[in-house]
């Protein structure tokens, strides 16, 4: 028997805003008509269609997208949710927030002394000569604020200053931002699904290594085309050392940075095999069609999850929330920190440890 819940699958038009496309919507509409009594599947442009989903007052909202433009106006759907009381699946905004701005996660990862990359934020023409940079070549430059590999590719790695201002100011052309440069860390890369409360011992760790063909350089770099044409590998990590470190690290970075329901956290080794968190995908694509998303292969290699699991598995874990609605103690504690640490954080200067 079918149980008797009204949930609504959100997702966005834009490309630029959606988490989900229209196909993995279905899928997962399909899936969960089969145990839920009312599943339904919608597009989300504005604030109107914001209002009109609370009015519908599902039990819960499946989210494929963090915000909507309405106007000159950006408005996060989880923050819209929470001040209606509708629950929702994946994390608060002030989660959400650090996933979107890489060099603030960053941030609050060095306060914590988490181990990642060096790092200056930089706009074209802002340095005039490689001597006042802040790091040595060489650097990795990617958009501050993108996600699915934006904006990386073969030119992201500057080894001189003629390649530093091109990255830049192409960037700034293409998506109208500063860019993030890092010391480039030449080791292994390595992606990392969480799934569960967040705060509890029940949380799962599913961790996979990244593979992509060397270019004439021998960097690999897992940029937007590599991702677009599927060519990357996604293999079980088999070294029991190294699982448990990339397992440990992101289990720190999840809780570090407030997350709920689940995710996935990116990190690279430097030469030296340490690992280094790189960036978090609070809204991690869970698709499972033309495109497998890195969160179900992470799911079904480390646990044997298929894609049924996976969905029912997220959806029981939001729909929990119905019976207690109110912020536990420790998730407070974390997002509270979070917000205190993001007040002092400049959004433009270098930023070096």
């Amino acid at each position: 028997m079918k149980k008797n819940m009204y949930i609504e699958i959100v997702r966005a038009h834009d490309v630029h805003f959606s988490s989900m496309g229209l196909k993995s919507g279905e899928m997962i509409k399909a899936t969960l008509s089969k145990y839920y009594s009312d599943v339904r599947l919608s597009t989300i442009s504005d604030r109107a269609d914001l209002r009109a989903l609370v009015a519908r007052n599902p039990d819960l909202v499946i989210l494929g997208l963090k915000r909507v433009q309405d106007k000159n106006l950006m408005i996060w759907v989880s923050e819209f949710l929470d001040q209606h009381n509708i629950n929702y699946t994946g994390s608060v905004k002030s989660a959400m927030e650090l996933d979107l701005n890489k060099a603030r996660a960053k941030t609050i990862m060095q306060q914590h002394d988490i181990p990642t990359s060096d790092f200056f934020t930089a706009r074209p023409g802002q340095f005039e000569t490689k001597e006042k940079l802040p790091l040595n070549f060489p650097l990795f430059i990617k958009p501050h604020n993108q996600g699915g590999g934006m904006g990386i590719g073969p030119d992201s790695i500057a080894r001189k200053f003629s390649d530093f201002e091109e990255k830049v100011a192409s960037i700034f052309a293409e998506y109208n931002t500063f860019a993030l440069v890092e010391n480039y860390l030449e080791g292994r890369e390595f992606s990392v699904a969480l799934l569960g409360s967040g705060y509890g011992a029940e949380l799962m760790v599913m961790p996979i290594e990244l593979i992509t063909t060397p270019n004439k350089l021998g960097d690999r770099i897992l940029g937007q085309a590599v991702k677009s044409e599927d060519n990357e590998r996604a293999i079980a990590i088999t070294d029991s050392a190294i699982h448990t470190q990339v397992s440990d690290l992101a289990r720190v970075i999840y809780k570090t940075l407030g997350a709920r329901d689940y995710g996935r956290i990116d990190m690279r080794m430097d030469k030296h095999g340490k690992a280094h968190f790189m960036e978090a995908n609070l809204t991690p694509g869970i698709a499972n069609n033309d495109f497998v998303s890195y969160f179900m292969r992470a799911c079904e290699l480390n646990q044997n999850m298929d894609y049924k699991d996976v969905i029912l598995s997220l959806t029981e874990l939001a729909l929990a929330r119905n019976n207690e609605r109110v912020i536990s103690p420790l998730e407070s504690d974390i997002v509270g920190a979070a917000k205190r640490q993001l007040v002092q954080i400049p959004r433009l200067n270098p930023v070096v440890r």
